[in-house]
């Protein structure tokens, strides 16, 4: 009987509660994949095909070179790298030998990656050749100590791939199975993993083999429902957990075939899907509105797939996606990169991310105050139709692993919330709960929000704004742009005296020190900016206010493709606010 078949809950539980001091992690599978089924493919990138029993000796040697370089169980290897095979053989390779994975982003930019290089505590980098330029960019802010221990995988093919006076990776000869794989345990650190919290840079999330591992096991039985001959395409960044584990581990566990490519292209995206004959794919949903607002075509209904997983899939775009593309099954999900709380849409009803299971609690939240309401001291939970903020229960089967930093870690976790020595993850996202327990997800809480499916932390970029000459003070948060999923970057800003507003300056600065989703599309020039009691920049009145027109207080618009920050008129703000495409690309 397939799996699929069995009880929901019994496949979920039994995925969670998979002990900690399992072996069976993603380096172990591989190895046992590349003994079962050796001659099955198990990679395809553009040309290339890679059956399991090649990628085992790829990763192989890459795992002896690293173990004849002196890296051992527990030492830190930051991977900065794009899309490419490289990426999966250097993550597997350090899976075998328990050294722990610092997943970089390849957007980071300046003080972002030197920070991102410092936090997790990397001992060694392997940067790609493609992120070399961002990487030398960094100057001084690179340590001395780290740039001696930095190697540059080339890209195969690529010519004038240069590694500029550093060492370049090369891998051991060696291609048998190395014998510290099967002393890997779940319990055991796989990975830290970027995320942005409600203020400051992003943090290491600590993820264990376990949740890199059995959520996979988890998702093929119930998400994909695997059969023979299936493939999965993912164009997301392998960075991200969403794409390391809704699409790699569920297909290494499986014993199925990923499809990788290089990133999303909305035009390129079914020709892939064709060419790969894939039979699944995994999204976020501002991808699924690119694709649907691409030009319909006589070719939409033809290609495999059957299944698509993901998050952030608006109600507006599910039913255009399903229908226009011919897709059988959609199932959203909800999860966090840190989070001890996942939810996951069986039932296909549109919008939802699923049912609140697994002890999870929904929160009331004031809005007004930016708090919990409270009854004596207890949070509230939500009835039907509430709007709260989503816990997560701590406990052995739902472990919060935090981060490398102890006090990040501490303020997401509430206490004695419930009741007197309970412990619960706190989300930050704000759900509404409906009468047959479904969830629907409403917006991030604090200063954080997402714009592309990539948190966007405001602290960060209002230091880069203020640390242009002619800004004395800004205040950044996010707004609704019809049409487009999440909240787009705005800032709202004060000029030092005798300052003028340089659009182009103001725009070279931040393409140096910010990622293209990070910069605000919408900057407003006002005389002062509000505050609270506490002296907290207020951001509510801005947030209402959004990017609309006000007189003595001129906006500037920035999208994707052009070089400067232009004044908003009265004609493209009412372009945009009707939806029409094209008015703003956003970032």
């Amino acid at each position: 009987m397939p799996s699929h078949r069995l009880g929901s809950y019994a496949i979920l539980a039994r995925g969670l509660l998979e002990g900690a001091g399992s072996h069976r992690t993603l380096a172990l599978e591989l190895e046992r994949r590349a003994r079962t089924q050796p001659t099955r493919t198990f990679l395809l990138y553009e040309d290339q095909r890679f059956d399991y029993a090649r990628a085992n000796r790829i990763v192989n040697s890459i795992a002896h070179a690293y173990r004849a370089s002196g890296l051992a169980q527990g030492d830190v290897l930051a991977l900065v790298m794009e899309n490419r095979p490289e990426f999966l053989w250097h993550y597997l390779a350090a899976g075998k030998l328990g050294i722990v994975v610092a997943l970089v982003n390849t957007q980071a930019r300046g003080d972002g990656l030197a920070h991102a290089l410092a936090v997790c505590g990397a001992g060694r980098v392997i940067v790609g050749s493609e992120c070399l330029p961002a990487f030398l960019a960094m100057g001084d802010r690179l340590s001395h100590e780290l740039a001696e221990r930095c190697m540059v995988d080339c890209e195969p093919g690529v010519t004038d791939s240069g590694t500029s006076g550093f060492a370049e990776f090369m891998p051991s000869e060696m291609v048998t199975d190395p014998v510290e794989t099967a002393r890997r345990a779940l319990g055991d650190t796989g990975a830290y993993v970027f995320t942005s919290g409600t203020s400051g840079l992003p943090k290491a999330a600590v993820m264990s083999y376990q949740r890199l591992t059995t959520v996979g096991r988890v998702l093929g039985a119930l998400a994909w429902r695997f059969e023979p001959g299936d493939v999965v395409y993912n164009c997301l960044p392998l960075f991200h957990t969403h794409a390391l584990v809704i699409s790699l581990a569920s297909v290494l566990t499986h014993g199925s075939t990923l499809a990788l490519g290089r990133r999303f292209s909305a035009g390129g995206f079914w020709r892939d899907i064709r060419r790969y004959e894939a039979t699944g794919f995994n999204y976020i949903g501002e991808m699924c509105r690119y694709l649907v607002n691409t030009p319909a075509g006589a070719d939409d209904h033809r290609h495999r797939v059957r299944v698509a997983v993901g998050q952030g899939l608006q109600s507006d775009v599910w039913g255009r996606l399903q229908d226009r593309f011919a897709i059988p099954r959609i199932v959203e999900m909800y999860a966090s990169t840190e989070g001890n709380i996942a939810t996951l849409n069986l039932s296909g009803t549109v919008g939802s991310v699923g049912k609140l299971r697994l002890g999870g609690k929904l929160a009331k939240w004031d809005f007004e105050l930016d708090d919990f309401v409270r009854d004596k001291g207890r949070l509230v939970l939500c009835g039907p139709g509430d709007v709260g903020v989503l816990l997560g229960p701590i406990r052995a089967r739902t472990p919060f692993a935090g981060y490398r930093d102890t006090e990040a870690t501490r303020a997401k976790v509430l206490t004695n919330a419930f009741r007197d020595g309970d412990a619960l993850f706190n989300t930050g996202d704000a759900f509404r709960l409906d009468e047959r327990k479904n969830l629907f997800f409403v917006d991030r809480l604090g200063d954080t929000f997402r714009n592309k499916g990539e948190n966007v932390s405001t602290t960060e970029v209002a230091e880069q704004l203020a640390r242009w000459p002619g800004i004395a003070a800004a205040s950044v948060y996010g707004v609704t742009v019809p049409g487009r999923e999440g909240r787009v970057g705005m800032a709202a800003i004060v000029l030092g005296e005798g300052a003028r507003f340089d659009g182009a300056a103001l725009a070279a600065h931040l393409d140096a020190a910010l990622p293209t989703y990070a910069q605000p599309v919408f900057i407003r020039v006002r005389s002062t900016l509000e505050t609270t009691a506490t002296l907290k920049l207020s951001k509510l009145t801005l947030q209402r206010e959004g990017f609309a027109p006000r007189k003595g207080e001129p906006i500037y618009i920035r999208d994707g493709a052009e070089p400067a920050y232009t004044e908003l008129t009265r004609e493209r703000y009412l372009h945009i606010v009707r939806g029409e495409t094209g008015a703003v690309h956003g970032q």
